[in-house]
């Protein structure tokens, strides 16, 4: 079973309807959306071959693993944006790797956890803490993306700062 964990509910709605079109038509598998504006009853849950959720939500249904067998048959955790460790959500991330982490030991079977994000200046230290081994990280350079990134960076004078700021 793999969990894809998407920080907005519009993504995981967004990966849903593209997934479905992909997978379930073309591949055979069966995926369920699993938010808080969605909750499909148990039987889907179980029968579901992928879960697209956000983190709260699985932070939620992750808590009872003991009791949910479909909790402690996640193989696969896909985690989108995971550089938002940083951000207001990374507390529910952190948990979530952890638990799941955890759950892979209690169960015997370990859980892979995938982290996408956009390159990252401390991918290593990342890795480091998913216990990711050196091969097992790709971290692409700006210069590989589909769509070339062009940076700039323009001086202001210090004078009149906060009014400037306050304008932008």
């Amino acid at each position: 079973k793999v969990v894809y964990i998407a920080p907005l509910k519009a993504l995981v709605r967004e990966r849903v309807a593209d997934w479905r079109r992909r997978l379930t038509q073309r591949m055979g598998r069966s995926l369920v959306e699993l938010t808080g504006d969605v909750t499909p009853d148990i039987a889907s849950i179980k029968a579901a071959d992928i879960i697209i959720t956000t983190p709260e939500k699985w932070d939620g249904i992750s808590r009872g693993w003991k009791n949910r067998d479909y909790v402690r048959a996640v193989s696969l955790v896909i985690i989108d944006e995971i550089h938002l460790l940083g951000g207001d959500r990374g507390p529910i991330l952190e948990v979530i790797v952890s638990r799941m982490n955890y759950i892979g030991s209690q169960t015997g079977r370990p859980v892979r956890i995938v982290g996408l994000s956009t390159a990252l200046a401390n991918a290593r230290d990342l890795a480091d803490w998913l216990s990711i081994e050196a091969g097992g990280l790709f971290n692409f350079r700006h210069s590989v993306r589909p769509v070339p990134l062009e940076i700039y960076i323009d001086g202001f004078p210090g004078r009149h700062y906060c009014p400037r700021m306050a304008s932008m």
